[in-house]
């Protein structure tokens, strides 16, 4: 099934309730459980970002839709674009139900890009959901020579990088092997918020993926002003607050180089992914599941991200199993030519 035609489906989160893995049998009711109880959220990424703000941003409320009202402390544990902490609450965390991970958008689809150091299944975990869709960009500082992604296919483009497992190095190695693009990555700033300095100071000359969002919430001036330039949309389908920058999926010159892209955009259909291992207990896992769809729509949690300027935009948990497992499920010869367009 074509990854465009999964988007924008939508499922309640009591729907299709499954088991993802053995889980030892408690008698304890879930409320009881909970009852006096802290919820660990690991976050995979450093503090201060868009990761840390939305995770922090949903441990102020998803508390008061678990039976008990545990509380939340959040925690976190970058590293290796999260992977760090995708291996943790796989393998190690506590299988209790205590522990949460909020991790990067490009984990759900290391499994499938075989990724180096993961440790975990991303076909076998326990997905709560996905906060939000993200539209990237590909942007230029305004000193930067290049106007257009046609001007990056003839001349270099030093762009900054966080990490070869994150949207900022993946997509314009991507973008070189498909497009013939010349972006050179500078790689090890920790996070976006530091590329993006690094930008300012003239250390490299645009980043290939920012949040369109981050934009909006961080620098809306810049737009104004023109001290950016926007090259391409990385999404499945337009913003509509910039409808004349071109999206990535129209400049594919083939079929299968539309299909790949469209795998690569996957990733940004699931932009801020939460989930808790598949050896939870089974009522404990779907009250968390139902707990993170009942956040969504929790007037308080959406005043708070309207002031913030925060997308709200949720997939399911069980929606978000079913697009990874139809991703898995692509024909071969693109998976491999998806994957050698990463490397």
């Amino acid at each position: 099934m074509m990854i465009a035609a999964l988007t924008f489906r939508w499922i309640a989160a009591a729907a299709l309730l499954t088991s993802h893995g053995a889980f030892a049998q408690d008698t304890r009711s879930v409320a009881d459980f909970y009852r006096g109880k802290t919820i660990n959220l690991i976050v995979g990424s450093d503090s201060g970002g868009g990761y840390d703000f939305n995770a922090r941003m949903l441990a102020r409320h998803m508390g008061r839709h678990i039976p008990g009202n545990p509380n939340f402390i959040v925690q976190n544990m970058p590293g290796a674009s999260s992977i760090v902490a995708a291996n943790y609450v796989y393998n190690i965390a506590p299988k209790d139900g205590s522990v949460i991970a909020a991790v990067q958008r490009p984990i759900p689809f290391e499994t499938l890009f075989n990724a180096p150091g993961v440790r975990f299944d991303a076909t076998r975990i326990y997905w709560l959901g996905s906060s939000a869709t993200e539209i990237g960009v590909a942007v230029a500082w305004h000193s930067a020579p290049q106007q257009t992604l046609d001007d990056v296919i003839r001349s270099e483009m030093v762009v900054g990088g966080n990490g070869p497992s994150t949207d900022t190095e993946l997509l314009p190695r991507a973008f070189n092997n498909l497009l013939n693009t010349k972006f050179r990555i500078v790689s090890g700033y920790p996070g976006e918020a530091q590329i993006i300095l690094a930008m300012e100071r003239g250390e490299v000359q645009g980043v290939a993926n920012w949040s369109l969002t981050n934009i909006f919430n961080a620098h809306p001036d810049w737009l104004a002003q023109k001290k950016i330039r926007l090259l391409v949309q990385l999404g499945l389908k337009k913003h509509p607050d910039i409808p004349d920058v071109p999206l990535i999926l129209d400049l594919a010159r083939t079929p299968q180089e539309r299909r790949i892209f469209e795998i690569l955009m996957g990733m940004k259909v699931l932009g801020r992914p939460f989930f808790v291992s598949a050896d939870v207990p089974a009522e404990r896992r779907e009250a968390l599941r139902q707990a993170f769809m009942a956040t969504m729509t929790d007037a308080e949690f959406l005043a708070e991200a309207k002031r913030a300027r925060a997308t709200v935009d949720p997939v399911s948990g069980p929606e978000m199993q079913r697009m990874i497992d139809d991703l898995n499920a692509q024909p071969a010869d693109v998976l491999d030519k998806a994957r050698a367009a990463l490397r």
